[in-house]
């Protein structure tokens, strides 16, 4: 049997976008994925369905599997023909016995590779606004680890070399943090300078909290808590001038968005861009219809509407996929104009090479509604949309005197309870988004008298006024609505909001 191969790999400090692209395309090719406790386990996402995930995690006094474990499982997978990838904090090379496992699979004879990873040394200070180099404060940049597996312990640094150095950066060492302050104080170090403990670097959750080295020496701070970062130095008071991430308008911010997860992309992105900790559990999924029958039946006379109205992305991407499925085409269309209930729909359309005739400045049935009267009358339209879904559009068209067909392409059930989710909101949410009547209503069957526990201090951002009065209904107030009904003008509503609190 031809043996694997192993990619030991670094996944960055914690925030995924600092995941490099080439650590991206092997998590996707992956076939076994080692990873450590301190992995973002959204990276985790990109890995193929058949992926074997392995959990090899250690934290402070707390290991998982031992050293030598991991060794054997990369050897064993390896031999077993897999493509391996080890997946490790920040960069593998660096105090992340990377080293250790890659002597282990060359004394196998197993080939590896090692990909670079964004180390916390250099990106967690960037995220904490300070510089580990300055023109006038640093020159020089020590890194030195805590944590050491021998007796002898820290005591074999070269502490006389060391606080000499500019700035120190110290690596799993808050357990040791007196230690280390006595040691740089007994080789002559400034008592007054300033000490960054940063724990959660690059994250949402993080947190920086400045003190002296006299403040540690007489523990006169706050009890640190690991996974943390500590960096000592003058380039520390910089910080004050310098901090951008924690002064993102939703900084710490706990934001449930509650979206379909192929449809929440973006604004996921924008919002963790905003600083907020997201936490994404869709209410609804998307599937086929009960019946086609109705759909093949206006798709077979497609040829004789007069108009198309598309309310929704999904509605156009589903009908042109049925569409196809029946051997037809775009073709078909014929000389039909097409109208989108917003921009959104709209895209979806042009994405099509398909230009959209109508498009309402207000992005609601009643919007449309607005723009097509006294243009319908005797007209017949089709109107492909969801299984349930309001029938304000198609009862004021019939009122103009069109003939309308509406037909199912798609129905929206309720999602499931991600497991892992309920840890993180058993706490409450500081904002949840809701951008569909359904997504309300669907989160309050799924979470119960949960729900109003979790909402309860939440501040609720919806979409529009039918989402809003949704929310209403269920005895909650609504702080945010747009004036457009977008998700841009949503997050943009949501920044403007926080951006005063700050």
């Amino acid at each position: 049997m031809k043996r694997g191969k192993v990619y030991i790999a670094g996944a960055g400090p914690g925030d995924p976008e600092l995941l490099t692209l080439k650590v991206i395309n092997h998590i996707k090719t992956a076939e076994v994925i080692v990873y450590d406790h301190l992995i973002n386990k959204e990276v985790l996402k990109f890995a193929a369905p058949s992926a074997e995930l392995i959990y090899a995690g250690k934290m402070a006094g707390e290991h998982i599997k031992s050293q030598h474990e991991i060794n054997k499982i990369l050897v064993d997978k390896a031999i077993a023909g897999n493509n391996v990838l080890r997946l490790k904090g920040g960069d593998p090379f660096l105090f992340g016995r990377g080293g250790e496992e890659a002597v282990a699979l060359a004394e196998e004879g197993i080939g590896f590779e090692i990909i670079p990873g964004v180390s916390s040394i250099n990106a967690v200070p960037l995220y904490a606004g300070i510089p580990l180099t300055h023109r006038d404060l640093s020159s020089s940049v020590v890194i030195i680890t805590g944590h050491k597996h021998t007796a002898a312990g820290i005591d074999e640094h070269n502490w006389d070399a060391i606080a000499k150095i500019d700035t120190i950066v110290v690596l799993m060492g808050v357990a040791q943090i007196k230690q280390i302050a006595q040691k740089l104080a007994a080789q002559g170090r400034d008592l007054h300078d300033p000490v960054a403990v940063i724990r959660w670097g690059t994250m949402p959750l993080q947190s920086t909290y400045v003190c002296t080295l006299k403040d540690i020496l007489e523990e006169n701070h706050k009890p640190f808590i690991t996974p943390a970062l500590v960096i000592i130095g003058k380039v520390v008071s910089l910080r004050e001038k310098l901090n951008w991430f924690e002064h993102l308008p939703l900084f710490g911010r706990r934001v449930l968005i509650t979206r379909m997860e192929k449809d929440a992309s973006s604004l996921r992105q924008s919002l963790e861009w905003l600083g907020a900790f997201v936490l994404e559990q869709p209410t609804i999924q998307v599937t086929a219809p009960d019946d086609y029958t109705p759909l093949d039946s206006a798709i077979r006379e497609l040829g004789t509407y007069d108009m198309i109205i598309f309310t929704s992305a999904n509605a156009v991407n589903r009908f042109i996929d049925r569409l196809w499925t029946t051997g037809k085409d775009i073709r078909s269309i014929g000389t039909a104009k097409i109208a989108a209930i917003g921009p959104k729909t709209a895209q979806a359309i042009e994405a099509l090479k398909i230009r959209v005739n109508q498009v309402p400045e207000e992005f609601r049935a009643e919007g449309l509604i607005s723009i097509l009267d006294g243009a319908v009358n005797g007209r017949k339209i089709l109107i492909p949309r969801a299984q349930e879904a309001r029938m304000v559009l198609v009862d004021e068209l019939k009122k103009m005197g069109a003939e309308v067909n509406v037909v199912p392409v798609y129905k929206t059930i309720r999602a499931e309870v991600k497991q892992d989710m309920l840890s993180y909101l058993k706490d409450g949410v500081d904002i949840a988004v809701f951008t569909s009547s359904s997504t309300v209503t669907n989160f309050f069957d799924m979470f119960g008298e949960n729900a109003f526990h979790i909402l309860e201090h939440a501040d609720i951002a919806c979409i529009g006024p039918i989402t809003a009065k949704t929310v209403h209904d269920m005895g909650l107030e609504v702080k945010i609505v747009p004036s457009s009904y977008t998700i841009e003008a949503l997050i943009q509503e949501i920044t403007i909001s926080y951006k005063h609190e700050r």
